[in-house]
C-alpha cells in the first residue's frame, strides 16, 4: 500500500481507502450485514488500508455504528476515520450536535477528517466553519474538509477557514470535476479524494447493457430521467454510457490489464487526487481494491483512456452532481 499526506496536515492515508456508503443499504445498495461489514472492514486494515470514508447520512448512521464496532479490532492511532455532517445540520448549534452524536455511534473521542457533505445555500458556510473550527481547536477535528463543493463554495469556504480536501465523484465514465472542480480545489491546494471509482459498479464489467444494471442505481444522469429512481429529468445518455464501457474493455483487453484495477488507479493518475474511496462488499473485493494503490498505467494506456471517455464526458456536460440537473455545486 502506498501511502500521501492529505493536504497541508501530516496526516498520512492509503492511495485507496475503504468507503463504506454501500454497506448501509437503501435504494443504490443492498444492506451487509454487520459482522461481513466488519469483517471487510479488518480485511482492509490487514491489506495496509487506514483511510475509512462514512457519513451520519449513510443508513441513519448504520455506517458509523458498523466502523465504530470494527474499531475494536484496529490501533486506533493508525486508522484515518472520515465522516460528514449533512446538509441539514450546517447551522451552528446543529453541527455541534451531530458531531457529538457522530463521536458516539463512531465510539472514539475524535474524527480526523471530518467533511461538509455539501453546502447548503440558507446556511451560510461561514456558520458551518466556525463549528469547525473551534471542534479542530480543541483537538475533536484533525482535518477539516469539504465533499461535493464547486468553485465558488470553495471561495466562500476558504475565506471561513482552512479546508485540506474536497471529495468528489470522479472515474472514467463522470470527469466532470475537469471542468472547473479539480482546477479550483489544486489552485487553493485542496486535494481531491476521488469517490465511486468504479461507477456504482458500472466499472466492473458485469453489465453490458441498462437492463443489466441494478434499477435502484439508475438514479445517476447516466441514465433516462424517465427511470423510477431517477430525479434528474434528463434523458441521459444510456447507449453513450455503454458504449464507453465497451470501449474501456476492449482497450484493457488490448493491454492485457484487468478492467477494475485500470479503472481504480486511473484517478490516482490525475493531478491533485490523494485517495480514491472504493465501496467493498467482501474481503475478496476489498483485498482486490487494495491493490489498485500499487498499478502504474503507461501514458499510452492513460491516453487511450481519455480519448475513448471524451465523448461521454461532452455528452454529460459540465455539471459536476451526478443526480441532479440544478447542481449542487457552485
Amino acid at each position: 500500500m502506498q501511502y500521501e499526506t492529505l493536504g497541508n496536515t501530516d496526516v498520512e492515508v492509503s492511495r485507496v481507502g475503504l468507503g463504506l456508503w454501500n454497506i448501509s443499504g437503501g435504494s443504490d445498495w443492498e444492506k451487509t450485514d454487520e459482522d461481513d461489514a466488519i469483517e471487510t472492514i479488518h480485511t482492509a486494515y490487514d491489506a495496509g488500508v487506514n483511510f475509512f470514508d462514512t457519513a451520519e447520512a449513510y443508513g441513519d448512521g448504520y455506517s458509523e455504528e458498523v466502523l465504530g464496532e470494527a474499531l475494536d479490532g484496529m490501533d486506533r492511532d493508525d486508522v484515518v476515520i472520515a465522516s460528514k455532517v449533512w446538509v441539514d445540520n450546517l447551522a451552528y448549534d446543529d453541527l455541534k450536535a451531530a458531531f457529538e452524536a457522530s463521536l458516539d455511534r463512531l465510539g472514539t473521542d475524535y474524527i480526523d477528517v471530518y467533511y461538509l457533505h455539501y453546502q447548503n445555500p440558507e446556511i451560510p458556510v461561514s456558520e458551518s466553519m466556525r463549528a469547525v473550527r473551534e471542534l479542530q481547536e480543541e483537538g475533536s477535528i484533525r482535518v477539516p474538509a469539504v465533499s461535493n463543493t464547486g468553485p465558488a463554495d470553495m471561495e466562500a469556504t476558504l475565506e471561513a477557514g482552512r479546508v485540506e480536501a474536497n471529495q468528489v465523484p470522479y472515474n472514467l465514465l463522470w470527469r466532470a470535476i475537469e471542468h472547473e472542480v479539480a482546477d479550483a480545489s489544486r489552485e487553493n491546494d485542496v486535494d481531491l479524494v476521488a469517490y465511486s471509482p468504479l461507477a456504482q459498479g458500472l466499472l466492473t464489467g458485469e453489465y453490458e447493457s441498462a437492463e443489466e444494471y441494478p434499477t435502484g442505481r439508475m438514479r445517476t444522469r447516466h441514465f433516462s430521467g424517465d427511470r423510477p429512481e431517477a430525479r434528474h429529468g434528463e434523458d441521459g445518455a444510456e447507449a453513450e454510457t455503454f458504449e464507453t464501457v465497451e470501449r474501456i474493455r476492449d482497450i484493457c483487453e488490448e493491454y492485457d490489464r484487468d478492467m477494475v484495477e485500470v479503472a481504480l488507479a486511473w484517478p490516482l493518475h490525475k493531478s491533485g487526487v490523494t485517495s480514491v474511496l472504493a465501496g467493498a462488499s467482501s474481503p475478496e473485493h476489498v483485498r482486490a481494491n487494495a491493490e489498485a494503490a500499487e498499478v502504474s498505467l503507461s501514458d499510452d494506456l492513460l491516453a487511450d483512456l481519455d480519448d475513448a471517455t471524451n465523448d461521454l464526458k461532452d455528452a454529460l456536460g459540465p455539471n459536476p452532481d451526478p443526480w441532479q440537473s440544478d447542481s449542487r455545486y457552485n
